[in-house]
């Protein structure tokens, strides 16, 4: 006669190892999306804004775009130009400086060398580090 455990206390078993189980990778799960959500910028009613109709300007010697912009209602950073070429095809060009803008601040942001003429630059752009928080498509003036 062959003896094992009783069906009940089976069952019992591997409930109590399938709930300890969920227990721990929740606690994982929630830690880890709370610390994942604490990282990430807070963009909601935040803009960006040329502080007049002068930018983004072309720099030919260089070879660079400039702009003034002015952060609205939340701090910015990690600036950068994108850029549209006439033959569609799209890049986009950090800020020189590493700028960050504090909320109602203005800033000077200037572009990595685009390796360009004026006339090969389509519409161009400011994005920043909200993906959100970007400037209209226009021309370089």
């Amino acid at each position: 006669m062959m003896k094992g455990v009783s069906p009940l206390v089976a069952s019992v078993l591997l409930i109590v190892i399938t709930m300890s189980v969920a227990a721990v990778l929740a606690t994982f799960v929630s830690s880890y999306t709370k610390s994942t959500l604490a990282s990430l910028p807070t963009c909601v009613g935040g803009n960006i804004i040329y502080v007049t109709a002068d930018y983004p300007k072309w720099d030919a010697s260089t070879q660079k775009i400039t702009a003034i912009v002015e952060a609205q209602n939340i701090p910015l950073g990690n600036f950068k130009f994108d850029v549209i070429f006439i033959n569609d095809t799209a890049t986009s060009f950090p800020d020189s400086q590493g700028l960050s803008l504090a909320a109602g601040a203005t800033g000077t942001i200037i572009s990595q060398p685009i390796g360009a003429t004026k006339n090969d630059v389509k519409q161009v752009r400011v994005s920043t580090n909200c993906s959100n928080v970007k400037t209209d498509w226009t021309n370089l003036r």
